[in-house]
């Protein structure tokens, strides 16, 4: 696997023989299923961007030029970030499953353009993960999650007390803006930000949630 051995012998003095290949059996089993399922999942998002394809931004009304924006800047700071540069790199048997809202795939195209990242719309991810390729709780992920969306107007759990503090207008409302990554079922994060847009731009108000795993 091109690994540093010393990390195996570790765990193998720490959990023993059987446990040790036990967990390569679990690479090996991932290997496997990257190799038979990446190209169909490529393949998938090609058909995906035929049927769709990404929107020109040149065409945008002033709030998806706006929630654009956005996007590409939480995608920026992500592709920049550690998190970020783990999710990216190239390494053998991984692949990289990034999704968006519409308005986000013509961000996601300018940021991650030399990544050999898979980009989904959000109902297409969906789709694959529950249509077409339904993983094993089980076996050890080949692919990796980023995400990003705006959610228009706040959710009765959160709307009464943000609308207290932050009433709207005429002139503005609120979005919620969400980004999220994930290696494995135990293992990511997930924040939430509170955005108010005044028909032009939106401005950053306050993060409303921050989970990490």
């Amino acid at each position: 696997m091109d690994q540093d051995p010393e990390h195996f012998r570790k765990m193998a003095w720490r959990d023993g023989l059987v446990d040790l290949r036990r967990f390569l059996d679990r690479i090996d089993e991932a290997a496997a299923e990257h190799d038979r399922w990446a190209p169909i999942l490529c393949a998938f998002a090609a058909e995906c961007r035929r049927a769709v394809p990404t929107p020109a931004v040149e065409t945008f009304v002033e709030l998806e030029l706006a929630q654009y924006r956005i996007l590409r800047k939480k995608m920026s700071q992500f592709a920049e970030s550690t998190d970020g540069l783990v999710t990216l790199a190239p390494r053998p048997h991984h692949v990289a499953v990034l999704s968006t809202t519409r308005v986000g795939l013509a961000a996601a195209a300018k940021v991650f353009s030399e990544s050999s990242a898979v980009i989904l719309e959000e109902s297409e991810r969906t789709h694959w993960f529950t249509q077409i390729y339904r993983a094993s709780p089980e076996r050890l992920w080949w692919y990796s999650f980023a995400s990003w969306r705006i959610q228009v107007g706040l959710d009765d759990n959160k709307a009464q007390e943000l609308c207290r503090r932050y009433p709207a207008s005429s002139s503005n409302s609120y979005w919620i803006v969400e980004s999220g990554v994930q290696w494995g079922p135990l293992a990511g994060g997930c924040r939430e930000e509170l955005w108010r847009f005044d028909g032009a731009r939106g401005e950053f108000v306050e993060t409303c949630g921050d989970v990490t795993l």
